[in-house]
């Protein structure tokens, strides 16, 4: 129990670490590199300047937040009878979780800010083809889970006051995706990102003080 409260408090801290990293990054980058235009994961491109501290950021938020899902998560929102929820394990692949895991080792091959990274050039290479492919699964898992952990949550003890911001929740994040696919290529293409992906890391919060306030 004491290993799992721990856990929790740290997957907290670690969603702060995730945007306070992001911002930190954005700001220092620098080489035509433009937080409104550009996209997070060009702090951890091949070709970034500060491409550790986003690794770091981008990581430590990944990992914890997996192994939250998974380790605490998922048995605070089991049945009586053993069933589990299917939404801890979309929190686990959420973007919050396997996509930010997995933008620190599945690079991208250069930055859009790169006079040389034309075209589709940043997903030449394998690793960059997985980035891509994760991001695509992180982002179904992402508009699912809030769904699915609200159908659970009603069911629970402890958890039912929960169900209903836990939905809205699920409704905005879509909006917020929606709106960074409406402005991909714009010149604002680097906020929208920002906003969703801060706003999913966001909602991981919740979920961890509600499991240290039943387990205080």
């Amino acid at each position: 129990m004491r290993a799992r409260r721990a856990l929790t408090i740290a997957t907290i801290v670690a969603q702060g670490v995730f945007i306070v990293g992001t911002l930190v990054g954005g700001a220092i980058e620098g080489h035509g590199y433009n937080a409104a235009r550009h996209d997070i994961s060009d702090l951890a491109a091949l070709t970034a300047h500060h491409a550790t501290l986003a690794r770091l950021s981008l990581g430590i938020a990944g990992v914890l937040t997996i192994a939250f899902a998974l380790l605490v998560l998922r048995p605070a929102l089991r049945t009586a009878d053993g069933r589990e929820s299917a939404g801890a394990w979309l929190v686990a692949l959420s973007l919050a979780g396997w996509d930010n895991l997995s933008d620190a080792f599945f690079r991208l091959d250069c930055r859009d800010a790169d006079a040389a990274c034309v075209s589709t050039a940043s997903f030449d290479s394998w690793h960059a083809k997985v980035h891509l492919a994760s991001y695509v699964v992180a982002g179904v898992a992402t508009v699912i889970a809030p769904f699915l952990l609200s159908r659970r949550m009603r069911t629970l003890d402890g958890w039912r006051d929960l169900a209903g911001p836990t939905r809205i929740a699920g409704f905005v994040i879509v909006a917020a995706l929606a709106v960074t696919v409406f402005t991909g290529g714009t010149a604002v293409q680097g906020l929208a990102q920002r906003f969703a992906l801060f706003l999913v890391s966001l909602c991981v919060v919740p979920l961890a003080v509600r499991v240290l306030r039943l387990t205080g």
